[in-house]
């Protein structure tokens, strides 16, 4: 059987994922940035972890020539964050309070976790980057809310574990 790229999607989109922003500064120091559920950890020594953009994706370049880029894990009720982020050709941070990490990548506030990451490694992954950050800054502000999940093109919370 041959595997064509729609099944190859049907398939990965059936697999639910976390819903993270990455965003980084461009030269100019406009933000930028992707809704990605393509992330991963992938070390512990060092501290790394990987997020996966779109080569054709209008943030490719800024992001992956930042020294310092940011990934933000979202919260069940930031499903329209990660539809603002996951549009092009529009202003992604409109209505957003942006501050500066330690090292100056942006910070969304209000998001379930913050990493900021500096550039380690970018790895040909076909027509997406393998884009590998050392976490250097963790924020972990709030433990109570339930994570955004994406399945099989919708996002929505994850359900509470404790129910």
């Amino acid at each position: 059987m041959t595997v064509s790229k729609d099944l190859f999607k049907q398939t990965m989109g059936s697999f639910p994922t976390g819903v993270t922003v990455t965003t980084a500064y461009t030269a100019d120091g406009q933000v930028i940035g992707m809704t990605a559920s393509a992330f991963s950890s992938v070390s512990l020594d060092p501290l790394l972890v990987l997020m996966c953009p779109a080569k054709n994706a209008e943030c490719y370049s800024a992001l992956t020539e930042a020294a310092y880029f940011s990934i933000h894990l979202l919260a069940g009720d930031q499903g329209p964050l990660a539809w603002q982020f996951a549009k092009s050709d529009m202003d992604k941070t409109e209505g957003l309070t942006i501050s500066k990490s330690p090292n100056g990548a942006p910070k969304i506030q209000g998001c379930l976790a913050y990493l900021e990451c500096r550039h380690h490694a970018l790895y040909d992954g076909g027509d997406h980057g393998i884009l590998v950050g050392e976490v250097t800054h963790i924020e972990l502000p709030d433990t109570d809310r339930e994570p955004l999940v994406y399945c099989k093109s919708a996002l929505g919370p994850l359900p509470s574990i404790n129910a």
